[in-house]
Order: C-alpha cells, then sequence, then structure tokens
C-alpha cells in the first residue's frame, strides 16, 4: 500500500458483494471488501440482499459464530462505526466486540441487539483486529474502518523528507 493510500476510511457496505472464499483444508471462510479481511468458520456468514441499512446488502452472521476483521495487508487500523441488528425481532442477544490493539492489549463493548442501529466507537484506534459475537443471528452493515499508517510507512516520509532537505541545503550551497 502506498502512502497515497494511508488514512482514507472504507465502509464496508456489503451491497456488491465479493465471493466469500472457503478453505477447504481449515474450513475458514474469508471475506475481503474495502481493503480489509473479515473471516470466520465456514458456513457462519454470508453476505445478503434487503437486509441491511436502508434495504440494502448486509452480512448476516449466525449467533455464537466469532467474526474477525482485519486490515488485508496486515497493519493497523480504526474501527469508527458500524450499523448492527438483529434478523429476527422476536428474538433478542447481545453483541460482544472485542478490538485487539497492536500492543496486546484488548478493547471491549457489548451492544444490546435489536433494531437494526448505527453505533460509533470512541477510541478505537490503533488496532490489529477485532472480533464480533453475538448471542443471536445479527445483520452488521456498514462497518467503517480506517488503515492507520505503519511505522514503516512514517519512518518513509520522515527519511523522503530529511533527503529532500538536504538536497535543497547542497543545490542552494552550488
Amino acid at each position: 500500500m502506498g502512502l497515497a493510500n494511508v488514512g482514507h476510511a472504507a465502509i464496508l457496505t456489503f451491497d456488491m458483494p465479493a465471493l466469500i472464499d472457503i478453505d477447504n483444508n481449515t474450513g475458514v471462510a474469508t471475506y475481503q471488501e474495502g481493503g480489509f479481511v473479515l473471516s470466520a468458520q465456514a458456513p457462519t456468514f454470508l453476505t445478503l440482499d434487503n437486509i441491511g441499512t436502508a434495504g440494502s446488502g448486509g452480512l448476516f452472521v449466525l449467533a455464537n459464530s466469532p467474526l474477525t476483521l482485519m486490515a488485508a495487508g496486515g497493519g493497523v487500523f480504526s474501527l469508527l462505526g458500524l450499523d448492527f441488528g438483529l434478523n429476527d425481532p422476536n428474538e433478542a442477544g447481545v453483541l460482544d466486540i472485542q478490538g485487539l490493539l497492536g500492543d496486546n492489549s484488548v478493547l471491549g463493548q457489548q451492544l444490546n441487539l435489536g433494531a437494526l442501529q448505527n453505533f460509533s466507537f470512541q477510541g478505537w484506534g490503533n488496532l490489529r483486529q477485532v472480533s464480533f459475537n453475538a448471542t443471536a443471528d445479527v445483520v452488521l452493515d456498514n462497518l467503517n474502518a480506517v488503515p492507520e499508517p505503519g511505522s514503516a510507512a512514517l519512518t518513509l516520509a520522515a527519511l523522503s523528507g530529511l533527503l529532500l532537505v538536504r538536497r535543497r541545503s547542497a543545490a542552494k550551497s552550488a
């Protein structure tokens, strides 16, 4: 990923879903969209039309089926928000969200499930992965995530700046 792409938000809408790949050896299913990868044991999740926000596509996840979100190329990211709700309005349940930070510490958030609604995260940055697990069948939509610049990208930018300053100084001296 180039420096020009660092920091652009991705909203996973599941409106024009790609295929879900299943590894026959491990039984792990993966779905990629917007520079992010969702993975879980197959077949515990799928993309469906007309279940998300405003009747758009959404991600249907079976109860008690942990689902993991990671940046496609690895690295850290921020989670800004998501839409979530019950697939069956006659059920009740809780969505448990766990974020694994770059230093291996963990953030946690529990949300009561009901009608499809939006939740905004505060301070959910420097994440290596996020896991979602609900006690009832859940719909996720509009996952809003932002890749963060890695230390290598920051170092490269700093070195590039130093070289530019050095070249300008050398040109002025000549």
